[in-house]
């Protein structure tokens, strides 16, 4: 029988624009958030429009995905507040850095939920003033799809992300050019875009993750078509 669903871990890269949080956060260590999270797609009701957006906690070192995902298990144990979390990857300086990515929490409980995150024994930079800068994002977390038709899968958590199935890993390079070369040549052009990762029993799944309020199921084909032909050039 054919699997409809698909549940697995896998990483998702995009970039975004970054910079200091300028809200108050109770905390000294270096605080990012971003500025668009969804910087493709220009709707009216965009969630990086609601407060708080996307935050990143930026780490001292650089510690492995098992490290970050137990501390955030301990900590819920005991924080009050309701939150999201996950590791990441991004560029701060032209270096990589460690972060942790947290959603749905307000900036006043920051600080708070950094000291449980050093009572786990994690270490953060200091806090600074960072300009907006762009920066590739890599955020590895826990997926749940539905499958919608061949190749095409639903987030049954976000109803706005669905996940284009790919033959090829897509380098971030060749990524960019072959959204940008979509975008410029299709009518309805307001969705974001990018790669995502994932993992069933048979290996590595490659996707292109869409953002789009108001997706069908012929524009996420007409979409994922226009990759599948770009790729054939590669």
């Amino acid at each position: 029988m054919e699997i409809q669903t698909l549940s697995s871990i896998g990483v998702i890269s995009k970039k975004e624009n970054l910079a200091s949080v300028e809200h108050e956060t109770h905390s000294s260590a270096l605080v990012l958030e971003s500025l668009h999270p969804f910087p493709g797609y220009h709707g009216t009701t965009v969630p990086d429009r609601t407060d708080p957006k996307s935050l990143f906690l930026v780490t001292k070192n650089m510690y492995s995905d098992d490290k970050i995902i137990r501390s955030i298990k301990q900590v819920k144990k005991d924080y009050p507040h309701n939150f999201d979390g996950a590791p990441g990857l991004i560029n701060l300086y032209n270096k990589p850095t460690g972060v942790i990515r947290i959603k749905y929490l307000h900036y006043n409980f920051v600080g708070e939920l950094i000291h449980a995150f050093q009572d786990q024994g994690l270490e953060f930079i200091r806090n600074r003033k960072v300009s907006n800068y762009s920066s590739i994002i890599k955020i590895t977390k826990y997926f749940m799809l539905e499958k919608v038709s061949e190749g095409i899968w639903h987030d049954q958590n976000w109803k706005e992300l669905y996940y284009l199935n790919l033959p090829v890993q897509l380098r971030w390079n060749s990524f960019e050019k072959i959204t940008a070369s979509i975008k410029h040549n299709v009518e309805d052009n307001n969705f974001d875009a990018a790669l995502t990762t994932m993992y069933d029993k048979f290996g590595v799944l490659d996707f292109v993750r869409i953002y789009d309020e108001k997706s069908c199921q012929g524009k996420l084909l007409f979409i994922q078509d226009k990759y599948m032909e770009a790729i054939k050039y590669l």
